[in-house]
């Protein structure tokens, strides 16, 4: 006789109270044993995707979750998606700049604090966390340095593992001196990687002020593929149409305006580049050319910001580079 249709899996809810707004939390849980994965969304206020995406995973998960737990945050940021800030309204501080926070610091401490605390007490093998860039651009998975730890290579290494199983372009984060410098150890992933020395990782998906249908399908694929490496259930990441191979790539800002005017960009998303190619112009509002903005190194575009005109000084895009490139 044919084996049956396998289980649903239940799914429960909760909420995390004590923290500047009650945080719900969706637990999805397989009858067979297995890892426990959490799944966060909507750290910063202003990044909508991953709510939309976290909301489709729960009826999918309960039909296709094999063994394991996954643990669900569609926002860790409740009021600033309210008020679509970036950061914890009356707070100055990034709240992904804040882990593992204190229970008597400011907003975004004590918060980060309490979601720090029921991870742990959750006992996770691996945090996922949603985020976006910008409206052009093209999504991508990006791995913390590992600058902590006695195993920092292994770590390092399936971290970059479960980033590929995404299907997205994968992308290491800056070099380890800037990466302290932007305190990015001090992100959630980068604080699990550094300091409990956990496997995370971070998709960085769609849109920041709305919910994006394409977006949301795009990265519940590349959510499932990582679940699926974590051996919790068996659907397998496509490539992404834009996924972009070869390297290893870093994350790199790309080269600083020195003059004022309307950003034109000349690359689309995910298109390469050579060291010496004009990337964008600078022009007056008139048309006149201000300035060419030239790449220094090869490499590839990944967004461009989600803005009309820059200042002086302004970051020009979101570049990717060979990681062994010296910046």
């Amino acid at each position: 006789m044919a084996p049956g249709p396998a289980a649903q899996a239940s799914v429960s809810y909760s909420t995390l109270s004590g923290v500047s707004s009650e945080l719900p939390v969706v637990t999805v849980s397989a009858a067979a044993s297995g890892p426990a994965v959490a799944v966060g969304a909507n750290m910063h206020g202003d990044e909508v995707t991953g709510v939309g995406v976290i909301h489709a995973l729960v009826p999918w998960l309960r039909d296709h979750l094999d063994r394991g737990v996954v643990h669900l945050y569609p926002s860790l940021n409740p009021r600033g998606l309210e008020a679509l800030s970036r950061r914890i309204p009356g707070d100055d501080l990034d709240p992904n700049r804040a882990y593992p926070g204190s229970p008597g610091g400011s907003p975004a401490q004590r918060q980060a604090w309490r979601i720090w605390q029921d991870l742990q007490r959750r006992d996770v093998q691996l945090y996922l966390d949603l985020h976006t860039d910008a409206p052009v651009a093209i999504p991508y998975a990006i791995v913390d340095r590992v600058i902590k730890g006695k195993r920092r290579a292994d770590l390092a290494g399936r971290c970059l593992a479960l980033a590929a199983a995404s299907g997205l372009t994968v992308l290491r984060e800056y070099p380890a001196e800037r990466y302290l410098r932007f305190d990015l150890q001090r992100s959630l992933p980068g604080a699990l990687v550094n300091q409990r020395g956990m496997a995370a990782l971070t998709l960085e998906v769609g849109p920041r002020r709305c919910i994006d249908p394409r977006a949301v399908a795009d990265c519940l694929v590349a959510t499932q593929g990582v679940l699926t490496a974590m051996g919790l259930c068996d659907a397998p990441a496509r490539p992404h149409s834009t996924r972009v191979t070869g390297g290893p790539w870093r994350r790199e800002g790309g080269p600083r305006t020195t003059r004022s005017g309307v950003l034109a960009p000349l690359l689309a998303p995910g298109a390469a580049f050579s060291r010496g190619q004009v990337l964008a112009e600078v022009r007056a509002l008139d048309g006149r050319l201000r300035e060419q903005i030239t790449a220094r190194f090869d490499g590839f575009v990944v967004a461009w910001p989600e803005r009309g005109t820059v200042s002086v000084g302004a970051t020009s895009a979101t570049l990717a580079l060979l990681d062994s490139a010296e910046v």
